[in-house]
């Protein structure tokens, strides 16, 4: 009897919930292009190419179906994982290192997945939302070390390029990496636990537009 006017009312705070997280990628975006501008007029080109790369990584992130609560908390640490690079943060504040890498890989790893299921068919996203909670909790957590690994990827690159800015070797590789498939198999049990219902949106999404796409051209 009350369904009428249960529903409503979730569709509603799920609509407050995305709005939130939006706004938060999009302060985080305008924050990482303002330290852009900031750190080029000072003559550090690479650390504003650096920030213009959160930019474009964000940007991208607000095209996918992301639950609200994976997106902001993405956004906000890559901002914070930007500044620490380039702010040295993680020099004066090593433990900074392994919270950064654990969220970042931990949001980051939902985020990977729904990249991939952008360019899967919608048949593969109907798949995924129909998952055991187990098998669901490693994809994402396989989609998590991939990026964690492209992550390790960009510390050597920054590290050759300008020296001294970011923490490398083999033993802090291993344990950043460690860090990350924790924080990745982590998100994957939150996901499949409580969110994994956006799926099945993304799929329903995805094949409407297509539908009514056919019908635009059938019109």
């Amino acid at each position: 009897m009350l369904e009428p006017f249960i529903q409503p009312r979730q569709a509603h705070a799920r609509d407050d919930g995305n709005l939130v997280a939006r706004n938060v990628t999009w302060l985080a975006v305008a924050m990482l292009a303002c330290s852009a501008v900031v750190v080029g007029a000072r003559g550090e080109e690479f650390s504003a190419l650096r920030f213009l790369s959160g930019v474009v990584l964000l940007a991208a992130v607000t095209r996918l179906r992301v639950p609200a609560p994976y997106e902001a908390v993405f956004s906000v640490v890559v901002t914070l994982a930007f500044w620490c690079d380039v702010g040295r943060w993680y020099h004066r504040v090593p433990e900074l290192d392994t919270v950064v890498h654990f969220l970042l890989t931990g949001a980051g790893s939902v985020v990977a997945l729904f990249a991939l299921l952008r360019g899967a068919g919608r048949e593969l996203r109907q798949a995924a939302a129909k998952m055991p909670r187990w098998t669901l909790t490693l994809l994402v957590g396989m989609a998590g070390t991939s990026a964690a690994t492209l992550w390790e990827l960009y510390e050597w690159v920054a590290e050759q390029v300008s020296p001294g800015t970011m923490q490398v070797g083999y033993g802090d590789t291993v344990a950043d990496l460690a860090v990350g498939v924790a924080g990745s198999l982590l998100a994957g049990a939150l996901f499949a636990g409580s969110s994994r219902t956006a799926l099945a949106g993304a799929a329903d999404g995805a094949g409407g537009t297509k539908r009514t796409a056919g019908r635009g051209k059938d019109s």
